[in-house]
């Protein structure tokens, strides 16, 4: 309990005041999203390298940050939640999604992995405690739901209880479907050399890293938007997703996000009296 309690405190601990930079206003005729899929620039930002790359690494190309501008005045101040199996890809995709729309980016898992020890101690207390693991996500979503510009990487309490779901839904959540090859590889990494060659060590994490996915993916596909990079990468003509750059994937994010904030809307209208 005490160990919940302290987990609880880091996400009270960051500042949650958001400083936004005014965007580009949409023209009245504004263009469709969808008009330019491809984003060219001099440095492809590639959908999973091999390492999470920090916010400063994760600059958007002037193309992309034009193509955000003409979308993003229709859900400027709406939250973001980033939801699915926790990876590099995921972490990264999220990190310049929030740098191209000018958001704030905060990732749940960092915020407990702060105060309880590292990923180890952040896994111990979720399989010891997984009620309290469960009411720490629930604290961190109440204060957080409150922000809005602001995009949180979840972890997967974020999607385990109905209490979690509801709160989402303040926002628009996110599911990222990556590869789980892609998961599993970076939780090798993390463990050495030895587990990455290792190919019993692969069988095992897949094993568990499947189980898991599966318990989970119907909670995940409860979400305003589904991304799934396999499903992108086919859209675009590449034959693997190899060929995906990180901004190929929030181009494809931020248009999704856009149409269904413009579908609301035009609810939302369709039942006002007139």
């Amino acid at each position: 309990m005490a160990m919940a309690m302290r987990a609880a405190a880091a996400f009270f601990s960051p500042s949650v005041s958001v400083s936004v930079s005014p965007s580009t206003s949409p023209s009245p005729k504004q263009r469709s999203f969808f008009s330019t899929r491809r984003i060219h620039n001099h440095r492809r930002l590639r959908a999973f390298p091999a390492t999470e790359l920090t916010l400063e690494e994760l600059n958007p190309s002037v193309a992309l940050l034009r193509k955000t501008a003409e979308a993003v005045g229709d859900f400027r101040k709406t939250p973001i939640y980033i939801v699915g199996t926790d990876c590099n890809a995921k972490r990264n995709i999220a990190k310049l999604l929030a740098n191209s729309i000018i958001y704030r980016y905060l990732c749940s898992e960092d915020l407990l992995e702060d105060v309880l020890g590292g990923k180890d101690a952040l896994a111990a207390f979720r399989e010891s405690d997984e009620k309290g693991y469960l009411e720490v996500e629930t604290e961190g979503l109440k204060q957080l739901t409150s922000m809005g510009s602001l995009v949180l990487c979840c972890g997967d309490g974020a999607v385990m209880n109905s209490t979690n779901l509801g709160l989402l839904r303040h926002g628009v959540s996110i599911w990222i479907d990556v590869p789980l090859e892609l998961a599993v590889n970076d939780m090798l990494k993390s463990k050495g050399a030895a587990a990455i060659s290792d190919p019993d060590s692969f069988s095992q994490a897949m094993a568990k890293l499947r189980q898991r996915y599966d318990d989970l993916k119907e909670r995940y596909a409860v979400s305003d938007v589904t991304v799934s990079l396999q499903n992108v990468a086919s859209q675009l003509g590449y034959s693997s997703i190899d060929s995906l750059s990180l901004e190929d994937m929030v181009v494809e994010i931020v248009s999704r996000i856009e149409k269904l904030i413009q579908a609301k809307a035009m609810m939302e209208a369709a039942g006002k009296p007139e």
